[in-house]
């Protein structure tokens, strides 16, 4: 068994996972960091200690529910495939993975459905932290987040702004860490999940690793090295974007109209009075020093790019 240390979604993660999944951590989390490399920051993140366990099993993996029953009030709460399974303790931020051996090539498995799932869970259960349905990307340095109802294209939006020499933070889950003083929202950049044509149609994704998410039209694809140097943890946004496909013209928001439309999101999780204030200020907070836009979306992906670029360095 090797231990070593990473950065998850701006979590400080501890990491037990035997040499023969060695690659799954690697794929899954990246390049490790030295313990304590945080020291340097004005807060210091929370720690999650993750572990790996490999079980054999004949059983063909099933996607699990999106949330298991009661996973907003257990004191434990359980991801099943059927063939490997996540068991999470928030109140000790702990996630135990058995992985199945026939699984240790499936990222849709450890990735989608267990790790970065219960990641998502520990967010939204934590006083201190909160997510929002959301991805985020950067032009020369000034960052954006971007929301939309599934299906509308954000994934698309953020990942073609990726292709166009944008920074890249993510295209489904911003996570807030309260204590964190400087505004960030942290994302998962190392894959995305997009449209297969859409992949396909890109040639510096030719010998990407993708999986098909099952039941899905869309695929897991990790971004090859080409585009390291433009993947972010992170960002600091100046805009939240709220994209819409009903006109193609950009038309300002309030903050008010922006939490009502992100309320489903920073609450979720969260049945304490207290806690779900306490997100909703610090979202306000953030948002009273943002451009917030609704944006609608051209059916030209270029357009839609040099329009972002436009809003941010407008």
């Amino acid at each position: 068994m090797r231990e070593e240390f990473y950065e998850f979604y701006g979590y400080r993660v501890a990491c037990t996972v035997p040499e023969e999944a060695a690659s799954v951590a690697d794929r899954l989390l990246g390049a490790s960091v030295l313990p304590g490399g945080d020291a340097g920051q004005a807060w210091t993140p929370q720690t999650v200690h993750l572990s790996f366990e490999l079980t054999d099993t004949d059983r063909e993996p099933v996607p699990p529910p999106y949330f298991p029953e009661h996973w907003d009030t257990s004191d434990v709460v359980v991801l099943d495939t059927g063939s490997s399974r996540a068991v999470i303790t928030p109140a000790r931020w702990t996630v135990r993975v058995t992985l199945a051996r026939s699984d240790l090539d499936n990222p849709i498995v450890w990735g989608r459905w267990l790790v970065e799932k219960a990641f998502l869970v520990l967010t939204l259960r934590s006083d201190r932290h909160y997510g929002l349905h959301a991805g985020a990307l950067s032009v020369d340095g000034r960052a954006a987040l971007v929301t939309a109802d599934s299906g509308v294209g954000k994934s698309t939006f953020t990942a073609w702004g990726l292709f166009n020499g944008a920074d890249f933070a993510g295209e489904d889950a911003m996570m807030r860490h309260i204590d964190d003083p400087e505004g960030r929202f942290w994302g998962y950049p190392r894959c995305a999940y997009l449209d297969p044509a859409l992949i396909k149609s890109r040639p510096e994704l030719a010998d990407a690793p993708t999986a098909p998410v099952p039941a899905r039209d869309k695929s897991r694809v990790e971004w090859p090295a080409s585009f390291e140097s433009r993947l972010r943890p992170a960002a600091r946004p100046r805009a939240l974007l709220v994209l819409t496909r009903s006109h193609e013209t950009v038309r300002p928001l309030g903050v008010a109209a922006a939490l009502d439309l992100c309320r489903d999101d920073f609450a979720a999780g969260k049945d304490d009075l207290a806690v779900r204030e306490r997100a909703e200020s610090d979202l306000r907070s953030l948002l009273s020093d943002m451009t917030i836009l609704q944006f609608g979306l051209s059916t030209d992906l270029d357009t839609n790019f040099e329009r972002l670029a436009a809003v941010l360095h407008g």
